[in-house]
């Protein structure tokens, strides 16, 4: 006895092809998050490409796809390692310009370190 599913309509169609997208751009921005400014983008674009696609699915009483549920948490994940890494940067290049500048000597290191 096999079991007979309808066909997709376009919009359920659309709606699925949006979240494999959105999945797709947060694993991505996972992936990439060692580049900042690449991953920080792909992770904004599949958060706002998720979020869309829920609030479509809402108004047209679609039942929400766990694709996109996965690119909502993926990207919202690389969007905060994103932002991680260019403070993590930042401070690293503060450090080496003030530690350059001579401004921090190695001699103001507590006793217990050397």
């Amino acid at each position: 006895m096999d079991s007979y599913t309808a066909p997709l309509t376009p919009e359920e169609q659309s709606h699925n092809k949006q979240s494999v997208t959105a999945m797709v751009l947060g694993i991505v921005s996972l992936v990439v998050t060692w580049f900042p400014i690449i991953g920080l983008v792909l992770a904004i674009v599949g958060l706002t490409m998720s979020r869309s696609n829920r609030r479509f699915a809402e108004a047209h009483g679609f039942k929400e796809n766990s694709m996109n549920t996965a690119g909502y948490v993926t990207s919202i994940v690389g969007l905060v390692l994103g932002i991680l890494t260019i403070l993590v940067t930042i401070l690293v290049i503060a450090f080496g310009f003030v530690t350059l500048a001579g401004v921090w000597h190695y001699a103001d290191l507590p006793r217990i370190f050397y």
